[in-house]
Formats: C-alpha cells, sequence, structure tokens
C-alpha cells in the first residue's frame, strides 16, 4: 500500500521541483517587481496573465488530461493519439489567434476600460499558440513518467525565463509589456524545443475515432476548467471594476504568494492521473486512495500553515512598504487551495467511470456561487470579501465534489484524523497572531520554532495510527544508531 504512496511522491517531487521553479519565478523576482512595478502595473500584468489563462483552457478542449486515458488505460498506440492531438490544438490555436488578433481592442476595453492593452493582448494570444505544441510534449513525458526529464526541462525554462525577465524589468525598463514580451520569447522558445523532441509526429498520424475519443473524454472538462479559472481569477475582474488595478495588485501580490501551496497540487496533479489509473487496478484501492488523501492533507496543512503564519514577514523581506497590506487575505488563500486539493484527488470515481461531466457540473456550481458572493461581498469589503468569497467557494467545491463522486465510488476516507489535521492548523496559526516583536527577524526565527511544534501537537491528539508510530520509532533508532556508528 505505501509503495503506491512513496511513487505518487516521488514523481510528485520530481515533477514539482521543475515545476515550482519555474512558478516560483515570479516568486524570487518579487523584490524587482515590487521596485520597478507599481502596485496598478502589477494589477494590469494580473488580469493579462488569468486572461491568458482563459485562453489556454479554451485552446486545450481538454486534450491534455484525455491523452492519459487514451494511452494508459485504453491501450490506444500513443504516436497516433499524441499526433492527432497535436495537429488538432495546432489548427485551433492558430483560428483562436487570427480572432484574437481582430477583437482584441473589443477585449482591452471590456477588462481595462480602454485599448491601451490592445497590444499585450495580441501577444498574450500568440502566447496560446506556444502552450498548445508545449501540451502534448508534457504529456508524453508524463505519460512515460520520464519525471526527472520533465523536471530538467522546467529548470532550464525557469533559468531562461529569470533572465529574460530581469533584462526587461530592470535593465530595459519595459515594465508591463516587458514581462510579456519575455514569456511571448520563453514559450517560442520552447515551443521551438518541444518540436524539435516531437520530430516523430511531424509526419502527420492523423485518426479521426482516436480524436473522437479524446474529445468524448476531454471536452465534458472545458466547462469545468473554465469554471475553476473563474474560482481563481473572477474576484481580480470585479476588484478592478469596483475598486482600481491598484487595489487589484495587492490582492494579486497577496494572492500569489497565499497560493505557493498550489504549486504542491500542481506538482502532485502531474503524476497523479498516470498513478490513479494504476492504483485503481489493485484490489485494496480504495485503503490506498484513502491513505493518500490522509498523507496529501498533512503535508499540504503544513505548508499552508506556515505561509499564513510566516505572511507579513515574508512580504516585509520580499517587497516594499506600499505592498504590505496584501498579507491580510494570505492565510484564507493558502486554505482555499487546500480544499482545491482535497477537490482535485477526490475525483475518482469520476474519473475512472469516464463520469467527468459530473466533475464540471460542481466546478459550474462553485463558480456561480464565488461570482454570487463575490458581487455581494467585493463592493463592501474590498480584497478582504474577494478572499472569504475564495475561501467559502473553494470549501464547498470540495464537500461537494466528495459527495458526488462518492456516488461511482465510495473511498473509506479518513474525516476523523483529516478533522484532527484542521483543528491543530486553527490552533497554530491563532496562537501565532500573539507572537509580536518589533524586529521582523525575530518574529520570523520564532514563528519557525512554533511551526516545528506541528507534528508533536498532531501526537498530542492521537492523530497516529500504531504503524505510523512504529515506523517513526524505527526511522528515529536508525538514525540513532547510524550517527552512533559514525562517531
Amino acid at each position: 500500500m505505501y509503495q503506491s504512496i512513496k511513487q505518487l511522491g516521488y514523481h510528485s517531487f520530481v515533477y514539482g521541483l521543475g515545476n515550482m521553479l519555474s512558478k516560483l519565478l515570479g516568486f524570487f523576482l518579487l523584490p524587482i517587481y515590487t521596485r520597478y512595478l507599481t502596485p496598478a502595473d502589477y494589477g494590469i500584468l494580473a488580469l493579462l496573465t488569468l486572461t491568458q489563462s482563459i485562453l489556454v483552457i479554451l485552446a486545450n478542449l481538454g486534450l491534455s488530461s484525455a491523452l492519459f486515458r487514451e494511452v494508459i488505460y485504453k491501450k490506444t498506440d500513443e504516436k497516433k493519439a499524441e499526433s492527432t492531438a497535436l495537429y488538432t490544438l495546432l489548427i485551433i490555436s492558430l483560428f483562436m489567434l487570427a480572432i484574437g488578433y481582430i477583437f482584441a481592442p473589443l477585449l482591452s476595453r471590456a477588462i481595462f476600460n480602454d485599448v491601451a492593452q490592445t497590444p499585450l493582448l495580441r501577444l498574450v494570444f500568440l502566447n496560446v499558440v506556444f502552450n498548445n505544441i508545449l501540451i502534448v510534449f508534457n504529456a508524453r513525458l508524463r505519460i512515460r513518467e520520464q519525471s526527472l526529464f520533465y523536471s530538467i526541462f522546467s529548470v532550464s525554462s525557469f533559468l531562461v525565463g529569470a533572465g529574460l525577465n530581469i533584462y526587461f524589468v530592470a535593465i530595459a525598463r519595459r515594465g508591463v509589456e516587458g514581462l510579456i514580451l519575455a514569456q511571448v520569447l520563453l514559450a517560442a522558445l520552447q515551443a521551438f524545443v518541444c518540436l524539435l523532441m516531437l520530430r516523430d509526429l511531424i509526419k502527420p498520424d492523423f485518426s479521426k475515432p482516436v480524436l473522437r475519443s479524446l474529445l468524448n473524454f476531454g471536452l465534458p472538462l472545458v466547462p469545468g476548467a473554465i469554471a475553476a479559472l473563474i474560482l481563481v481569477s473572477a474576484d481580480r475582474y470585479i476588484l478592478n471594476k469596483f475598486s482600481t488595478t491598484t487595489m487589484v495588485g495587492l490582492y494579486s501580490l497577496g494572492y500569489s504568494i497565499g497560493m505557493v501551496i498550489n504549486l504542491i497540487v500542481q506538482a502532485v496533479q502531474l503524476a497523479w492521473p498516470a498513478q490513479l489509473f494504476e492504483i485503481a487496478k489493485f484490489p485494496d484501492a480504495k485503503q490506498r486512495l484513502s491513505m493518500t488523501l490522509t498523507y496529501y492533507c498533512l503535508a499540504l496543512g503544513f505548508i499552508s500553515l506556515a505561509v499564513s503564519v510566516l505572511a507579513r514577514e515574508i512580504l516585509v523581506i520580499m517587497t516594499t512598504p506600499e505592498y504590505y497590506g496584501a498579507y491580510i487575505i494570505m492565510p484564507l488563500i493558502t486554505l482555499s487551495y487546500v480544499f482545491y486539493g482535497i477537490r482535485f484527488m477526490t475525483t475518482i470515481g469520476m474519473y475512472i467511470k469516464n463520469k467527468v461531466k459530473y466533475s464540471s457540473f460542481v466546478i459550474i456550481g462553485a463558480a456561480i456561487f464565488n461570482l454570487v458572493l463575490s458581487f455581494l461581498l467585493i463592493p463592501r469589503f474590498g480584497m478582504i470579501g474577494a478572499a472569504w468569497a475564495t475561501f467559502v467557494s473553494y470549501f464547498l467545491l470540495a464537500v461537494v465534489n466528495i459527495m458526488v463522486d462518492s456516488r461511482f465510488m465510495q473511498i473509506p476516507y479518513e474525516y476523523w484524523r483529516l478533522t484532527k489535521i484542521m483543528a491543530i492548523w486553527l490552533l497554530m496559526f491563532g496562537l501565532s497572531l500573539l507572537i509580536s516583536t518589533p524586529s521582523t527577524w525575530i518574529n520570523l526565527i520564532l514563528k519557525t520554532i512554533w511551526l516545528m511544534s506541528y507534528p508533536l501537537l498532531l501526537f498530542i491528539v492521537r492523530f497516529y495510527n500504531h504503524q505510523e508510530i512504529q515506523f517513526i520509532k524505527d526511522f528515529l533508532t536508525h538514525k540513532v544508531l547510524r550517527a552512533n556508528s559514525h562517531s
């Protein structure tokens, strides 16, 4: 049973190493961004990035997820499935580029109330074309579980991206335009490398039956993916309508740091599809899946707690005073992504039974709820209202998703142990608020020490079962013996 969890952990770590570095690019460059970009500039960048994410989902057609089921579960010829997906995605994205070039001024006016961002929106549409090439390449690596190569590619992209961002922002002083240009140049380089690696697919091996099968699984995912993005992005657009891009910038900065937990979620998402269909073949699959969720929440809970407890210190160290106010939303955002991760890990029966349309229904319902709540809370409470709307929506998303998924597969989740994790989270965060000295660095040290009591408090509330306690004892005993043998 533990072997499946170890394998998932290994691939998640290796995928996450590269993916985390690439996603953390913005975080590592915060000291530069916050010194060369105003909060208003940061708000414009956030809206452009979110718009690109929506376009990528529309152009993807759900084929990135469909490829896994087609190759691993249905045993379709890998090259035929990948070639069919590649040419379909290229045609779709080029069509969107043409449409986007024409209607970019209207889109700019709708989002920013003027046409000033039209050139940047056209670059965003160009980025979608490059992204669709990356989709097939990344899917191939994940299907073959070539996680190490995936991470090498991601780390290389991170280094090139960091260089481009620093040049365009700090040296060329191109501001938001420079950051978008850096994204396009990086994506173009990635796409070129991917096409070289996918050269065996350049000669079309197109199959209409395979395309129908891919779309049959992938298209029902698109509404859900759009709805999921609404959960992430709608608050930014609504904030922009009821306040200013400066407020959007502050909220986006706090959101981007708060959702650092999503980097872990994404790392697991990259490894999980291949692992899920393998685990489903075991006789004790339900027990394996239940235990996986418990350990997943244990790890996510700690990382979420660390970000929440250290929120203010992170901003003081990484940014400038005009951005400090963003810390207040970070605990709610990081908790929101814990529940988002739970939702993803509990969409099991729907995937195995090919009932993904129900997953889309759940997300669409949560997105509608989020929109209503955002329109109610944001005009009155600003970015605090947006953060609460996000948290409540993601919490309900996880709860309803588990209820719906149980119709297709009953998983005996360890709800009592999960409740203990949440209780310790709330206790530790609440008590951390009492740690307050004039020195940011002393606060950082004291709070870090307090965070180290997380496993001890879980032991006090009897979270660990007998097997886990024995494993910990054996592990510590082995460490002591090894230390003594070297002394």
